[in-house]
């Protein structure tokens, strides 16, 4: 019995041999911006494996803008991508066949950077001040909600380049800038300068940050693998909160020149955001249809969506478990 056993099995083992287990699926992520400490959670993941035990061999890709990353997914450049919620609502409202698959920073990273030595301890205090901001960019219109909402006067906005914000600050040509409140707060720091932030998210005005975006088609015709590689990015967003050390480790290994601390403080500082109000007690990953409902109401008052849509048309939470 014991022989015959043994047989069977060495004969099962040989056939299994000789029929490999089906391959990884090559799959791109095409980042929002430039390597940062918040894109940890990406290297480390990949890092631990997360991806390869969902079946997906992944190639992880640095961006120059959720607008742009939000074009390479749409003419399927990129299989899958992360982008900001309200660009790729507007991309979406104007023909691209993009939609949100998980929610990441599930409230808006958009906030009103400054110096501490200015005072500033609500938004009610910030009048009759200089906010440097950077054309193309959606805290244009967003800080426009925010004064409203708030009844702030006598501000003036002006315009630099993106890597010019903070130094416009420190320089003393504006007051504070409009930019992701918990990437720019540690950069100012590490500049010598404390600083703090006010969010838009707290005066009423949020649309949702960072977002896995996939296209149409993919949803439509792969959707074990849109499964999948939803279940490593969830994964993922799990992990990185339980080690953000090994986490930046990961960052370091493909971009060594970055700041350890800098870019720790900067990862551990986003987590504030992985949840919204709406999102409280669902799943990591799961998009809160009020936050897209509102989000859509900012961007048609703000003329950035001509037509309202229905909300389903930005998002879907048929992959969250």
């Amino acid at each position: 019995m014991y022989r015959k056993t043994t047989i069977v099995l060495a004969a099962l083992l040989t056939g299994a041999a000789s029929f490999p287990l089906q391959a990884a699926d090559d799959v791109t992520l095409r980042l929002d911006w430039v390597n940062g400490g918040y894109h940890a959670v990406w290297y480390y993941a990949k890092d631990k494996g997360v991806f390869a035990r969902n079946g997906i061999n992944l190639t992880i890709r640095e961006g120059r803008g959720s607008m742009t990353t939000s074009q390479t997914v749409g003419n399927k450049s990129d299989e899958f991508g992360t982008a900001d919620g309200g660009a790729m609502m507007v991309l979406r409202s104007k023909g691209l066949k993009i939609k949100m698959v998980a929610g990441y920073l599930r409230t808006g990273p958009s906030a009103l950077i400054y110096p501490k030595s200015k005072g500033w301890k609500s938004w009610k205090d910030v009048n009759n001040a200089t906010i440097a901001d950077s054309a193309g960019g959606n805290t244009i219109y967003l800080f426009k909600a925010v004064q409203k909402a708030m009844g702030l006067t006598g501000n003036k906005v002006v315009l630099v380049a993106p890597p010019a914000k903070v130094s416009s600050v420190l320089s003393g040509r504006a007051d504070g800038t409009n930019s992701f409140g918990f990437l720019q707060k540690p950069i100012m720091e590490s500049k010598g300068t404390p600083a703090s932030y006010l969010s838009f998210a707290d005066a009423g005005v949020n649309v949702p940050g960072l977002a896995l975006v996939t296209h149409d088609e993919m949803i439509a015709g792969k959707k074990d693998l849109v499964r999948r590689m939803v279940a490593a990015s969830v994964e993922a967003l799990k992990i990185v909160q339980e080690n953000p050390e090994a986490a930046i480790d990961s960052l370091l290994k493909v971009k060594s020149t970055l700041n350890r601390d800098v870019h720790l403080n900067i990862l551990k500082s986003s987590f504030d955001l992985f949840d919204s109000a709406a999102s409280k007690g669902k799943p990591l990953g799961y998009i809160p249809p009020a936050d897209i409902e509102n989000a859509q109401n900012l961007l048609v008052e703000y003329d950035q969506i001509k037509t309202k849509a229905p909300i389903g048309d930005y998002f879907t939470n048929e992959f969250i478990r």
